[in-house]
Protein backbone atom coordinates (compact mmCIF):
# COMPACT_ATOMS: atom_id res chain seq x y z
CA UNK A 1 0.00 0.00 0.00
CA UNK A 2 2.80 2.08 0.41
CA UNK A 3 4.27 2.10 -2.92
CA UNK A 4 1.02 2.21 -3.96
CA UNK A 5 0.28 5.64 -2.26
CA UNK A 6 4.53 7.16 -3.21
CA UNK A 7 3.82 6.45 -6.82
CA UNK A 8 0.83 8.33 -6.63
CA UNK A 9 2.07 10.79 -4.83
CA UNK A 10 5.19 11.73 -7.09
CA UNK A 11 2.57 11.85 -10.32
CA UNK A 12 0.79 14.38 -8.49
CA UNK A 13 3.06 16.33 -6.81
CA UNK A 14 6.57 15.75 -8.39
CA UNK A 15 8.33 14.03 -5.72
CA UNK A 16 7.17 12.39 -2.50
CA UNK A 17 8.39 13.81 0.69
CA UNK A 18 9.15 11.01 3.38
CA UNK A 19 6.87 12.57 6.12
CA UNK A 20 4.04 11.80 3.97
CA UNK A 21 4.42 7.68 3.69
CA UNK A 22 5.92 7.44 7.18
CA UNK A 23 2.21 9.38 8.74
CA UNK A 24 0.53 6.90 6.10
CA UNK A 25 2.17 4.13 7.29
CA UNK A 26 1.42 4.85 10.97
CA UNK A 27 -2.14 5.54 10.24
CA UNK A 28 -2.72 2.31 8.24
CA UNK A 29 -1.77 0.63 11.52
CA UNK A 30 -3.92 2.58 13.90
CA UNK A 31 -7.03 2.51 11.70
CA UNK A 32 -6.48 -1.30 9.76
CA UNK A 33 -9.43 -2.48 12.14
CA UNK A 34 -11.46 0.03 10.29
CA UNK A 35 -10.35 -0.64 6.89
CA UNK A 36 -10.51 -4.05 6.72
CA UNK A 37 -14.43 -3.77 8.30
CA UNK A 38 -14.66 -1.14 5.78
CA UNK A 39 -12.82 -4.04 2.41
CA UNK A 40 -14.25 -7.36 3.25
CA UNK A 41 -17.49 -5.87 3.20
CA UNK A 42 -16.81 -4.51 0.00
CA UNK A 43 -15.07 -8.14 -1.31
CA UNK A 44 -16.06 -10.61 1.18
CA UNK A 45 -13.22 -13.12 -0.23
CA UNK A 46 -10.13 -11.05 0.71
CA UNK A 47 -7.69 -12.20 2.12
CA UNK A 48 -7.86 -10.74 6.18
CA UNK A 49 -4.45 -12.41 7.22
CA UNK A 50 -0.79 -11.46 6.03
CA UNK A 51 -2.15 -10.78 2.21
CA UNK A 52 -4.55 -8.16 3.18
CA UNK A 53 -2.73 -5.20 2.55
CA UNK A 54 -1.16 -6.70 -0.88
CA UNK A 55 -5.14 -7.20 -1.84
CA UNK A 56 -6.13 -4.10 -0.29
CA UNK A 57 -3.03 -3.18 -2.65
CA UNK A 58 -4.33 -4.39 -5.57
CA UNK A 59 -8.04 -3.55 -5.21
CA UNK A 60 -7.64 0.32 -5.05
CA UNK A 61 -5.99 0.57 -8.52
CA UNK A 62 -8.88 -0.33 -10.00
CA UNK A 63 -11.74 -0.07 -7.56
CA UNK A 64 -12.05 4.34 -6.81
CA UNK A 65 -14.98 3.98 -4.21
CA UNK A 66 -12.88 1.73 -2.31
CA UNK A 67 -9.62 4.18 -2.41
CA UNK A 68 -11.12 6.97 -1.16
CA UNK A 69 -12.76 5.15 1.98
CA UNK A 70 -8.91 4.05 2.73
CA UNK A 71 -7.66 7.54 2.24
CA UNK A 72 -10.28 8.77 4.40
CA UNK A 73 -9.04 6.19 7.35
CA UNK A 74 -5.23 7.17 6.50
CA UNK A 75 -6.23 10.74 6.91
CA UNK A 76 -8.37 10.28 9.68
CA UNK A 77 -5.72 8.39 11.54
CA UNK A 78 -3.09 11.19 10.63
CA UNK A 79 -5.68 13.92 12.08
CA UNK A 80 -6.04 11.64 15.21
CA UNK A 81 -2.55 12.27 16.03
CA UNK A 82 -2.03 15.73 14.71
CA UNK A 83 -4.57 18.10 13.49
CA UNK A 84 -1.98 20.06 11.68
CA UNK A 85 -0.07 17.38 9.84
CA UNK A 86 1.48 18.48 6.96
CA UNK A 87 0.23 15.18 5.38
CA UNK A 88 -3.37 15.92 5.44
CA UNK A 89 -4.14 18.48 2.62
CA UNK A 90 -1.70 16.41 0.68
CA UNK A 91 -4.03 13.20 0.81
CA UNK A 92 -7.18 15.14 0.74
CA UNK A 93 -5.99 16.41 -2.38
CA UNK A 94 -4.70 12.76 -3.56
CA UNK A 95 -8.47 11.57 -2.85
CA UNK A 96 -10.10 14.40 -5.60
CA UNK A 97 -7.40 14.05 -8.02
CA UNK A 98 -8.03 9.66 -8.26
CA UNK A 99 -11.66 9.74 -6.56
CA UNK A 100 -13.71 12.40 -7.72
CA UNK A 101 -15.04 12.58 -3.91
CA UNK A 102 -14.14 14.57 -0.91
CA UNK A 103 -14.07 13.17 2.70
CA UNK A 104 -13.01 15.60 5.33
CA UNK A 105 -10.54 13.94 7.86
CA UNK A 106 -12.09 15.74 11.10
CA UNK A 107 -14.96 13.78 10.25
CA UNK A 108 -15.82 10.20 12.02
CA UNK A 109 -17.03 7.01 10.54
CA UNK A 110 -17.74 4.07 12.35
CA UNK A 111 -16.53 0.68 11.10
CA UNK A 112 -18.01 -1.22 7.82
CA UNK A 113 -18.34 2.00 5.99
CA UNK A 114 -19.50 1.07 2.12
CA UNK A 115 -19.36 3.67 -0.46
CA UNK A 116 -21.45 2.03 -3.40
CA UNK A 117 -20.70 4.33 -6.58
CA UNK A 118 -19.02 7.32 -5.30
CA UNK A 119 -18.31 10.15 -7.99
CA UNK A 120 -19.00 13.23 -6.67
CA UNK A 121 -19.43 12.53 -3.33
CA UNK A 122 -18.66 15.53 -0.74
CA UNK A 123 -19.01 14.36 3.63
CA UNK A 124 -18.06 17.59 5.30
CA UNK A 125 -16.27 18.64 8.46
CA UNK A 126 -16.52 17.26 12.35
CA UNK A 127 -19.83 15.24 11.46
CA UNK A 128 -20.33 12.22 13.67
CA UNK A 129 -21.34 9.23 11.77
CA UNK A 130 -22.05 5.91 13.12
CA UNK A 131 -21.51 1.68 11.70
CA UNK A 132 -22.84 -0.13 8.68
CA UNK A 133 -22.99 3.43 6.70
CA UNK A 134 -23.60 3.30 2.71
CA UNK A 135 -23.31 6.32 0.70
CA UNK A 136 -24.44 6.67 -3.30
CA UNK A 137 -22.61 9.01 -5.67
CA UNK A 138 -23.48 12.37 -5.88
CA UNK A 139 -24.57 12.77 -1.98
CA UNK A 140 -23.46 15.84 -0.09
CA UNK A 141 -23.26 15.86 3.70
CA UNK A 142 -23.00 19.84 4.25
CA UNK A 143 -23.40 22.72 5.77
CA UNK A 144 -26.29 25.29 5.28
CA UNK A 145 -22.93 27.95 6.73
CA UNK A 146 -19.90 27.78 4.63
CA UNK A 147 -16.90 27.19 7.12
CA UNK A 148 -19.19 27.39 10.04
CA UNK A 149 -17.33 25.82 12.81
CA UNK A 150 -20.09 25.03 14.82
CA UNK A 151 -22.11 22.71 12.39
CA UNK A 152 -21.88 19.22 12.66
CA UNK A 153 -23.94 16.09 12.02
CA UNK A 154 -24.77 13.24 13.77
CA UNK A 155 -25.69 9.93 12.31
CA UNK A 156 -26.53 7.00 13.77
CA UNK A 157 -25.76 3.27 13.26
CA UNK A 158 -27.05 1.43 9.82
CA UNK A 159 -28.13 4.44 7.85
CA UNK A 160 -28.05 4.89 3.64
CA UNK A 161 -27.80 7.62 1.66
CA UNK A 162 -29.30 6.95 -1.61
CA UNK A 163 -27.86 9.00 -5.49
CA UNK A 164 -27.80 12.35 -5.41
CA UNK A 165 -29.24 13.29 -2.04
CA UNK A 166 -28.76 16.24 0.07
CA UNK A 167 -28.06 16.42 4.17
CA UNK A 168 -27.55 19.79 4.98
CA UNK A 169 -27.22 21.84 8.39
CA UNK A 170 -26.51 20.78 11.82
CA UNK A 171 -28.96 17.61 12.22
CA UNK A 172 -29.04 14.70 14.15
CA UNK A 173 -30.33 11.23 12.01
CA UNK A 174 -31.12 8.79 14.19
CA UNK A 175 -30.30 4.63 13.44
CA UNK A 176 -31.49 3.00 10.68
CA UNK A 177 -32.91 5.60 8.41
CA UNK A 178 -32.68 5.46 4.31
CA UNK A 179 -32.84 8.98 2.67
CA UNK A 180 -33.94 8.26 -1.03
CA UNK A 181 -32.29 9.38 -4.23
CA UNK A 182 -31.97 13.47 -4.55
CA UNK A 183 -33.93 14.14 -1.68
CA UNK A 184 -32.49 17.12 0.44
CA UNK A 185 -33.23 16.58 4.44
CA UNK A 186 -32.80 19.85 5.96
CA UNK A 187 -34.02 18.81 9.46
CA UNK A 188 -33.44 16.36 12.04
CA UNK A 189 -34.44 12.70 10.75
CA UNK A 190 -35.17 11.27 14.62
CA UNK A 191 -37.01 7.90 13.97
CA UNK A 192 -35.78 5.53 11.94
CA UNK A 193 -37.79 4.98 8.03
CA UNK A 194 -37.35 6.46 4.83
CA UNK A 195 -37.35 10.07 3.99
CA UNK A 196 -37.80 11.65 0.55
CA UNK A 197 -39.06 14.49 -1.49
CA UNK A 198 -37.28 18.43 -1.35
CA UNK A 199 -37.55 18.37 1.92
CA UNK A 200 -37.41 15.38 2.80
CA UNK A 201 -40.19 13.72 4.58
CA UNK A 202 -40.62 10.46 6.42
CA UNK A 203 -42.62 8.20 4.38
CA UNK A 204 -42.89 4.64 6.10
Amino acid sequence: MEKFLKRNLEILHGSCDPLWIEAAAQALVSQSALIQSDAVLRYPAMNTGSAFISELSHAVETDAALLAGVLYRIEHGIFLCDVNHVALPVFAHLMRFRTGMEIYYSTSIGPRFRIMHGQGVVIGPRNRIGSDFTIYQGVTLGQRRQFSSEETMTIGDRCQIFAGAKVIGCLQITDDVRIGANAVLLDNALTSGTYVGIPAKKIS
